[in-house]
């Protein structure tokens, strides 16, 4: 029996520390010899932690044959079927968690989370509604309404909640990723600029950010700004397409035909049948580029064809013949 024990203090100790195969071997020691509903709920939490929901799953049914009441265990079945994809049976276990304690707001999270997922708004909004009357201090359900508001197009109730997700864990970075989507939805590309800097500001190491920031830079004629952002894209991958054909765009906006041609031909090595590429005249970009850089031989040109049309005329009008009176 001792050593059982300490098979069970192992389990809980590798778990601690974050090694979820050693508490998965230390725990099947244990049951070995001890059909224990604490030991099958911990080797459950540790099959969830490394992924393997169909054993978590198996592990916390275990938990709820023995002790049928353990609604924590049939929470913990709710989070393993939903991470499977088997909502239904995640929205199952939720309910049945609610029967057991009305009061339960992650399960009331959970089944919001279900909701979302499905694409029933309205349901989802009220399940999250629900769990905040319950816990005001939840982020999670905050951004999830925010999130439903969203997707219905709420964009006033939509920022509240994404606002005070921000206001209650200002580390969690999804609230302000959200956030600037919705305002470039919306059309206020300015802030969507604000919300992806605070977004990079916790994740500066995260070339999307500086990618979408480019997009609403762009989107709100800041060219230089969007350059910028672009240009980050490229050092973290330098055969991004869509920031090389960003870049050729707002170079071109700027009138910088030298740069808009180089990064169209990069777009171009990298997918001859890049689908936007009708959108920028190549022949008019190198002929503005030509003007450009030759702009004292086309005036010289443009007079040289003036005082031709000149003279032609001067000599056609001499050559009309006289009228005879």
């Amino acid at each position: 029996m001792k050593a059982q024990i300490n098979a069970f203090d192992k389990g809980f100790d590798a778990f601690q520390r974050g090694k979820y195969d050693n508490a998965v071997h230390f725990y099947t020691i244990y049951i070995e010899d001890v059909q224990s509903p604490n030991a099958f709920f911990n080797r459950g939490l540790a099959y969830y932690k490394l992924q393997d929901f169909q054993s978590a799953i198996q592990d916390f049914t275990k938990v709820l044959r023995l002790e049928p009441d353990d609604y924590e265990a049939l929470y913990n079945r709710g989070l393993a079927n939903f991470d499977a994809g088997k909502i239904d049976s995640a929205m199952s276990d939720y309910k049945m968690v609610l029967t057991h304690n009305s009061n339960y707001d992650k399960a009331l999270t959970g089944l919001g989370l279900c909701s979302l997922h499905e694409k029933d708004y309205e349901n989802s909004i009220n399940y999250f509604s629900e769990a905040i009357v319950l816990n005001s201090d939840s982020q999670v359900n905050y951004y999830n309404r925010g999130l439903a508001y969203h997707a219905i197009q709420n964009y006033e109730k939509a920022e509240l909640d994404y606002s005070h997700a921000e206001q209650l864990d200002p580390s969690k970075i999804d609230p302000f990723i959200s956030k600037a989507n919705m305002y470039h939805d919306m059309g206020e590309f300015g802030n969507s600029v604000m919300d992806y800097t605070e977004a990079i500001y916790l994740s500066p190491e995260t070339p999307a950010l500086y990618y979408n920031r480019g997009i609403s830079y762009y989107d709100n004629k800041d060219f230089e700004e969007a350059i910028q952002d672009f240009g980050e894209v490229l050092v973290y991958d330098s055969n991004q397409i869509h920031a090389k054909w960003y870049l050729a765009l707002s170079h071109k906006e700027l009138g910088n035909e030298k740069e808009a041609i180089s990064f169209y031909d990069q777009v171009v090595s990298l997918n001859p049948d890049y689908e936007y590429l009708w959108s920028i005249d190549k022949n008019r970009l190198q002929l503005k580029k030509f003007v450009e850089e030759n702009w004292m031989y086309t005036l010289m040109l443009i007079f040289l064809l003036l005082a031709s049309l000149f003279f032609v005329r001067k000599i056609v009008k001499n050559n009309r013949p006289t009228e005879i009176d």
